[in-house]
């Protein structure tokens, strides 16, 4: 093959590398973001059942007024983790389609490391046949001069 293939082939292979490891990235920072995103929920679901936990026990000691208002902040605060859900699945599916984004440019790597290989071993048989062949026609010549002499000898 001439160098210029190869060379393209190795640049392929680099550029692959390169995309490949740039979404592994990206799948590292999705991840950390749905982590995060994890993290604030089940902050937020704590403080709800600490909440919850807090007030029910003293709920017959305050006015109506202010157990209105405690309800009123529960409802909010039930939204606000409703709300978080949601981001945690967006956050899920953005690690999700970043993953398989990661498989494709890996297979794609693999499969130009395959051609690669293959081009190798290739080229590596075309030698070792232009070397058989060229130990081949060394033996004959060996062989036609020794065949030579003997004729000539034996004259």
């Amino acid at each position: 093959m001439s160098a210029p293939k190869i060379d393209a082939l190795a640049m392929a292979e680099q550029m692959a590398r390169a995309r490949r490891d740039a979404v592994a990235q990206q799948l590292a920072v999705a991840r950390q973001g749905w982590v995060s995103a994890q993290l604030q929920r089940d902050q937020l679901e704590g403080y709800a059942q600490e909440t919850t936990a807090r007030w029910g026990a003293s709920e017959a000691r305050h006015a109506p007024e202010i157990m209105r208002h405690h309800y009123q902040f529960m409802d909010r605060l039930h939204h606000t983790i409703q709300m978080q859900a949601g981001i945690l699945e967006q956050h899920a599916q953005t690690v999700s389609r970043i993953a398989g984004r990661l498989q494709e440019a890996e297979q794609k790597l693999e499969a130009l490391r395959q051609v690669i290989a293959s081009r190798d071993a290739k080229a590596r048989q075309a030698e070792q046949r232009r070397e058989q062949k060229a130990a081949d026609e060394l033996a004959a010549q060996v062989h036609r001069r020794q065949q030579g002499r003997a004729a000539w000898e034996g004259r």
